[in-house]
């Protein structure tokens, strides 16, 4: 381990002073809040500049082209400038990070994906800005904790606070930020979590609202819910869980289709070319998409046709439905196409523009069949992003809250409520019925508390060392008195520098116990063989319980760089972890 710089060993010296350990939390998530607030004004700034010289000087008759310029940008950044993190993808990244990575994310994540979204989105990809934000606002917690040193249990805290500053800031849904960082990235919920959580996520939304001013994504006046249009919710439900399972296949398509374009350039002239296409038959999908959805809460549904070949038919009513039954079915599409053939970017927004088109058109249809039928526009179209959203980001609490805070919408809560219970009940239940449907990747919440448990353990203090090891050169007969001497059925070989070049167990000289003439011409080294596997020093409790489970062994030798530093056992790995599991507060 490196010995600590100067601030870190400032950092200490006023950690000790403290007499009350949670104070310490409590100013990192504000710190932390405060850099993932300016991260989401710098992200916020990029797209917006982007987005006004680019259609300013691009003639409309090549804005279909915008997309691919953006495609091939990213994609040689991610390249030539920004490989090392090119793989990084939001929130799943994260996650993998916390239980694989001991909650350690690059530094360059701050930025990169600032700049890889912005051009993509700027440039007419059809995505969203969650997924930069989700990563900068972990990398920022990482490496705060990681330049004071902190462990693993407050790097992970500083993650969470990161990524709900992030949510908060760029959605104006502190709430929202706050339960999607408890329901998505950290473990399970305890009460030391709320302060940190509650704090970095006002902090971020202060900062942004204060330099960017006050925004609403959606601002418009909802009526009365009558409960009599429970039936309604119950089916708007059942249609955003058919939704999301078209929006996952889609995805799933979209990767599988552009994966076998094996050239990186190749790849984003096809999905440029094709979203561009898409783009000139439908301009609503240009971007994010917020600004249609504002239109069509405004009944400005005429903005939807402007600049599209379709502007120039009839607009009767059933044309009208056909057309956005189109655009509802084409967002996902141009969103798979982005993602995966070059550009960056989240499924987050895709999946409440989709749901808010959703809404739309079910709305429109209730018109259609029942003339005069007192409900309200923005109330299906806010309910059905609520219902796409929770199915799609396995987060139907989110879902709740994130709606209500962007839309204003707070006197929905129990048709939100409704909405999202039965969408994602569907889900979860047509998930374990059949096999043929698209599961999101990732271990279950119990399994990622079971690894991010077994990563609060210490792998240094878990060694056994051995301070009689074997050398190469050494006889048979030494070998035997070395075992003779030990508790443990395996010994290490190692070179005159600590090497580890091998290990000796009693089933390698067992039969040749009884021949007492090779004792001093046989050596270890003829009795070694390579070890199945090698922990190192700095690897996980969670992946080195996997090489456990995966070679079937007891015991594992440890290195560092290859300098042997002792043996690790499974019944000592597993002692820890019931005394970890059983402590009062796990988390934090």
């Amino acid at each position: 381990m490196s010995r600590p710089n100067k601030y870190q060993l400032a950092f200490f010296k006023w950690r000790r002073r403290q007499s009350n350990n949670r104070i310490m939390p409590f100013v990192l998530s504000v710190v932390v809040g405060l850099i993932v607030g300016l991260s989401a004004i710098l992200i916020k700034t990029i797209i917006f500049y982007i987005e006004q010289y680019v259609v300013f000087f691009a003639p409309k008759i090549l804005y279909f082209l915008l997309p691919l310029n953006g495609f091939l940008l990213v994609t040689f950044l991610n390249r030539n400038v920004f490989s090392k993190t090119a793989y990084f993808s939001g929130a799943r990244d994260v996650i993998k990070a916390i239980e694989n990575h001991s909650s350690i994310i690059r530094l360059r994540l701050v930025y990169t994906k600032f700049v890889t979204t912005g051009l993509t989105i700027g440039f007419g990809g059809s995505s969203g800005v969650e997924a930069a934000i989700i990563s900068s606002g972990a990398a920022v917690g990482s490496n705060v904790g990681r330049f004071l040193g902190l462990g693993y249990r407050l790097r992970t805290l500083l993650i969470g606070c990161g990524v709900a500053a992030g949510i908060s800031a760029v959605y104006n849904a502190p709430m929202g930020g706050f339960i999607f960082a408890l329901e998505t990235i950290l473990p399970e919920f305890t009460p030391t979590l709320l302060i940190p959580l509650l704090v970095a996520a006002a902090a971020g939304k202060i900062l942004f609202e204060f330099i960017m001013g006050e925004h609403l994504r959606f601002e418009v006046l909802l009526t009365d819910f009558a409960y009599e249009q429970i039936p309604l919710v119950i089916l708007l439900g059942i249609l955003g869980t058919l939704m999301s399972n078209y929006l996952l296949r889609t995805y799933s398509y979209c990767a599988r289709y552009l994966s076998r374009i094996t050239n990186a350039y190749a790849r984003a002239l096809v999905g440029g070319l094709a979203l561009g296409s898409i783009i000139y038959l439908f301009p609503t999908m240009y971007g994010e998409g917020y600004v249609s959805i504002n239109a069509l809460l405004n009944n400005e549904e005429r903005a939807l046709f402007v600049n599209s070949p379709f502007a120039a038919l009839p607009k009767t009513v059933w044309f009208n439905l056909l057309f956005f039954f189109l655009v509802t079915l084409v967002k996902p599409i141009s969103t798979g196409i982005c993602v995966n053939s070059g550009g960056e970017g989240g499924y987050f927004a895709p999946s409440i523009i989709t749901g808010g088109l959703l809404g739309f058109l079910f709305y429109k249809v209730v018109i259609l069949i029942y003339p005069g039928s007192p409900i309200n526009l923005a109330t299906y179209m806010f309910l059905g992003m609520a219902s796409v959203f929770a199915c799609i980001m396995n987060a139907p609490v989110t879902a709740i809250f994130l709606v209500a805070e962007i839309t204003q919408s707070y006197q929905l809560f129990v048709p939100l409520m409704l909405v999202c219970a039965v969408s994602y009940f569907l889900k979860y239940y047509s998930e374990n019925l059949s096999r043929t449907v698209v599961k999101p990747e990732g271990q279950s919440k119990a399994l990622r508390v079971d690894r991010i448990l077994l990563n609060q353990l210490n792998i240094k203090q878990l060694v056994e060392k051995d301070k009689s090891p074997v050398q190469e050169n050494a006889t048979f007969r030494q070998v035997v008195e070395s075992f003779a001497k030990s508790n443990k059925d395996v010994q290490q070989v190692l070179d005159d520098q600590g090497m580890l070049k091998g290990i000796i167990t009693l089933n390698d000289f067992r039969q040749r116990l009884g021949d007492i003439s090779n004792y001093d011409t046989i050596l270890a080294k003829d009795l070694m063989h390579p070890p199945e596997a090698v922990v190192e020093m700095d690897e996980s409790a969670a992946t080195v319980l996997d090489k456990f489970d995966t070679y079937k062994l007891w015991s594992l030798p440890v290195v560092r760089k290859g300098k042997f530093k002792g043996f690790i056992s499974k019944s000592r790995l597993l002692t820890q972890y019931r005394k970890e599991l059983t402590r009062v507060n796990r988390f934090f």
